[in-house]
Protein backbone atom coordinates (compact mmCIF):
# COMPACT_ATOMS: atom_id res chain seq x y z
CA UNK A 1 0.00 0.00 0.00
CA UNK A 2 1.33 3.32 -0.74
CA UNK A 3 2.63 5.44 2.28
CA UNK A 4 -0.15 8.07 2.00
CA UNK A 5 -2.92 6.19 1.33
CA UNK A 6 -1.54 4.23 5.06
CA UNK A 7 -1.60 7.74 6.19
CA UNK A 8 -5.37 8.39 5.10
CA UNK A 9 -6.87 4.66 5.85
CA UNK A 10 -5.13 5.05 9.76
CA UNK A 11 -6.21 8.84 10.20
CA UNK A 12 -9.60 7.51 8.83
CA UNK A 13 -9.78 4.61 11.38
CA UNK A 14 -9.44 7.51 13.98
CA UNK A 15 -12.42 9.29 12.70
CA UNK A 16 -14.33 6.68 12.74
CA UNK A 17 -13.68 5.74 16.60
CA UNK A 18 -16.22 9.56 17.09
CA UNK A 19 -19.62 9.13 17.15
CA UNK A 20 -20.21 11.94 14.74
CA UNK A 21 -18.69 13.03 11.69
CA UNK A 22 -19.14 15.89 9.14
CA UNK A 23 -17.82 15.25 5.93
CA UNK A 24 -17.06 18.89 4.30
CA UNK A 25 -17.87 18.92 0.53
CA UNK A 26 -18.56 15.12 0.21
CA UNK A 27 -22.17 15.26 -1.20
CA UNK A 28 -24.08 12.32 -1.04
CA UNK A 29 -22.31 10.21 2.10
CA UNK A 30 -20.13 7.88 0.81
CA UNK A 31 -19.99 8.35 -2.74
CA UNK A 32 -16.74 7.98 -4.86
CA UNK A 33 -13.79 7.89 -2.73
CA UNK A 34 -15.34 7.11 0.44
CA UNK A 35 -17.74 4.41 -0.41
CA UNK A 36 -15.17 1.42 0.10
CA UNK A 37 -14.81 2.65 3.97
CA UNK A 38 -19.01 3.24 4.54
CA UNK A 39 -18.63 0.49 6.99
CA UNK A 40 -16.27 1.86 9.06
CA UNK A 41 -18.71 3.94 9.89
CA UNK A 42 -21.20 1.84 11.07
CA UNK A 43 -22.77 3.32 14.56
CA UNK A 44 -21.41 6.66 13.61
CA UNK A 45 -23.41 9.93 12.75
CA UNK A 46 -21.85 10.24 9.41
CA UNK A 47 -23.20 13.70 7.87
CA UNK A 48 -22.18 15.52 4.51
CA UNK A 49 -22.00 19.35 4.00
CA UNK A 50 -22.12 20.92 0.72
CA UNK A 51 -23.28 24.28 -0.76
CA UNK A 52 -24.70 22.88 -3.99
CA UNK A 53 -28.00 20.93 -3.06
CA UNK A 54 -27.78 19.31 -6.54
CA UNK A 55 -25.10 17.06 -4.77
CA UNK A 56 -27.46 15.46 -2.00
CA UNK A 57 -25.35 16.97 0.94
CA UNK A 58 -26.95 15.66 4.40
CA UNK A 59 -26.92 19.89 5.48
CA UNK A 60 -26.88 22.42 2.60
CA UNK A 61 -24.83 24.91 3.48
CA UNK A 62 -21.07 27.34 2.98
CA UNK A 63 -17.86 26.30 5.06
CA UNK A 64 -16.81 30.19 5.51
CA UNK A 65 -20.37 29.78 7.90
CA UNK A 66 -21.00 26.66 9.23
CA UNK A 67 -24.74 26.16 10.11
CA UNK A 68 -23.57 24.46 13.12
CA UNK A 69 -23.15 25.20 16.85
CA UNK A 70 -19.77 25.96 18.54
CA UNK A 71 -18.01 22.57 19.78
CA UNK A 72 -20.48 20.39 18.27
CA UNK A 73 -19.04 17.89 15.86
CA UNK A 74 -16.38 15.37 17.26
CA UNK A 75 -14.48 14.77 13.87
CA UNK A 76 -14.67 16.41 10.56
CA UNK A 77 -13.58 15.28 7.00
CA UNK A 78 -12.47 17.84 4.32
CA UNK A 79 -11.43 16.41 1.20
CA UNK A 80 -10.07 18.26 -2.11
CA UNK A 81 -12.00 21.17 -0.73
CA UNK A 82 -9.55 23.87 0.47
CA UNK A 83 -8.29 24.87 -2.88
CA UNK A 84 -12.19 26.16 -3.66
CA UNK A 85 -12.20 28.35 -1.19
CA UNK A 86 -12.18 32.08 -1.99
CA UNK A 87 -11.68 32.33 2.17
CA UNK A 88 -9.64 29.86 2.77
CA UNK A 89 -8.62 31.20 6.71
CA UNK A 90 -12.62 32.08 7.39
CA UNK A 91 -13.08 28.16 6.89
CA UNK A 92 -10.35 26.87 8.74
CA UNK A 93 -11.85 29.20 11.88
CA UNK A 94 -15.13 27.48 11.32
CA UNK A 95 -14.19 24.34 11.17
CA UNK A 96 -11.73 25.00 14.88
CA UNK A 97 -15.21 26.73 15.89
CA UNK A 98 -17.45 23.62 15.72
CA UNK A 99 -14.84 20.84 16.72
CA UNK A 100 -15.14 19.73 19.87
CA UNK A 101 -12.05 20.02 21.66
CA UNK A 102 -10.04 17.03 20.90
CA UNK A 103 -12.01 17.09 18.08
CA UNK A 104 -10.36 15.62 14.98
CA UNK A 105 -9.80 16.52 11.43
CA UNK A 106 -8.64 15.26 8.54
CA UNK A 107 -7.83 17.33 5.17
CA UNK A 108 -6.47 16.89 2.20
CA UNK A 109 -6.01 19.44 -0.70
CA UNK A 110 -3.97 19.61 -3.78
CA UNK A 111 -0.32 21.30 -4.54
CA UNK A 112 0.59 21.05 -7.94
CA UNK A 113 -2.46 19.79 -9.78
CA UNK A 114 -4.19 20.77 -13.25
CA UNK A 115 -6.72 23.55 -12.60
CA UNK A 116 -10.11 21.91 -12.39
CA UNK A 117 -13.24 24.45 -11.49
CA UNK A 118 -16.90 23.45 -12.17
CA UNK A 119 -18.63 26.10 -13.90
CA UNK A 120 -21.45 26.75 -12.22
CA UNK A 121 -20.54 25.25 -9.07
CA UNK A 122 -17.02 25.48 -7.88
CA UNK A 123 -14.08 27.92 -8.38
CA UNK A 124 -10.40 26.73 -8.54
CA UNK A 125 -8.55 29.49 -6.13
CA UNK A 126 -5.47 28.50 -4.25
CA UNK A 127 -2.69 25.92 -3.83
CA UNK A 128 -1.23 25.36 -0.33
CA UNK A 129 2.32 24.75 0.73
CA UNK A 130 3.16 23.19 4.68
CA UNK A 131 3.85 27.08 5.40
CA UNK A 132 0.43 27.95 5.04
CA UNK A 133 -0.76 24.74 6.87
CA UNK A 134 1.44 26.10 9.66
CA UNK A 135 -0.68 29.53 9.48
CA UNK A 136 -3.74 28.61 8.62
CA UNK A 137 -3.97 25.88 11.33
CA UNK A 138 -1.73 26.82 13.99
CA UNK A 139 -4.30 27.23 16.44
CA UNK A 140 -4.98 23.18 16.74
CA UNK A 141 -3.22 21.22 19.44
CA UNK A 142 -1.06 18.85 17.14
CA UNK A 143 -1.08 18.98 13.23
CA UNK A 144 0.72 15.93 10.82
CA UNK A 145 1.07 16.48 7.62
CA UNK A 146 2.01 14.28 4.79
CA UNK A 147 3.13 14.74 0.75
CA UNK A 148 0.85 12.98 -1.21
CA UNK A 149 4.51 11.75 -3.57
CA UNK A 150 6.86 14.00 -5.02
CA UNK A 151 7.98 14.82 -8.08
CA UNK A 152 6.83 11.97 -10.24
CA UNK A 153 3.49 11.73 -8.66
CA UNK A 154 2.50 15.35 -9.33
CA UNK A 155 3.52 14.98 -13.28
CA UNK A 156 0.96 12.13 -13.13
CA UNK A 157 -1.77 14.36 -12.95
CA UNK A 158 -0.89 16.45 -16.09
CA UNK A 159 -0.06 13.46 -18.14
CA UNK A 160 -3.13 12.67 -21.02
CA UNK A 161 -5.84 10.37 -20.12
CA UNK A 162 -4.25 9.76 -16.11
CA UNK A 163 -7.67 9.49 -14.86
CA UNK A 164 -7.50 6.03 -17.24
CA UNK A 165 -4.18 4.95 -16.61
CA UNK A 166 -4.04 5.68 -13.42
CA UNK A 167 -3.62 1.92 -12.58
CA UNK A 168 -0.56 2.05 -14.72
CA UNK A 169 0.74 5.05 -13.71
CA UNK A 170 0.31 5.28 -9.72
CA UNK A 171 2.21 2.31 -9.28
CA UNK A 172 5.36 4.27 -11.68
CA UNK A 173 4.86 7.69 -9.92
CA UNK A 174 5.57 5.75 -6.63
CA UNK A 175 8.23 3.45 -7.47
CA UNK A 176 10.31 6.96 -9.36
CA UNK A 177 9.33 9.30 -6.26
CA UNK A 178 10.81 6.57 -3.77
CA UNK A 179 13.61 5.13 -5.74
CA UNK A 180 15.15 9.28 -6.72
CA UNK A 181 13.71 10.34 -2.94
CA UNK A 182 11.51 13.11 -4.84
CA UNK A 183 9.65 13.14 -1.39
CA UNK A 184 12.11 14.74 0.19
CA UNK A 185 11.71 17.85 -1.83
CA UNK A 186 8.97 20.69 -2.06
CA UNK A 187 7.46 19.14 -5.25
CA UNK A 188 3.97 16.93 -4.31
CA UNK A 189 0.71 16.65 -5.79
CA UNK A 190 -1.02 17.60 -2.54
CA UNK A 191 -1.26 17.27 1.31
CA UNK A 192 -3.11 15.01 3.63
CA UNK A 193 -3.11 17.23 7.09
CA UNK A 194 -4.44 15.50 10.28
CA UNK A 195 -5.59 18.12 12.97
CA UNK A 196 -6.56 17.74 16.81
CA UNK A 197 -8.24 20.63 18.32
Amino acid sequence: MYDYKKFFEEKLKELAKEPDVLDIGGGHPFQKYMAPYEHWFSGVRYQTLDPAPEYKPTIVGDVHQLPLKDNSVSAILCNSVLEHLYNPTKAVKEIYRVLKPGGRLLLYTHFIYPYHARKGVYKDYYRFTEDAFGHLFGSFSKLEIKKHGGYFRALMFFLPFQSRLKFILEPIAYFLDKLLGSEKRNTTAGYYLYAIK
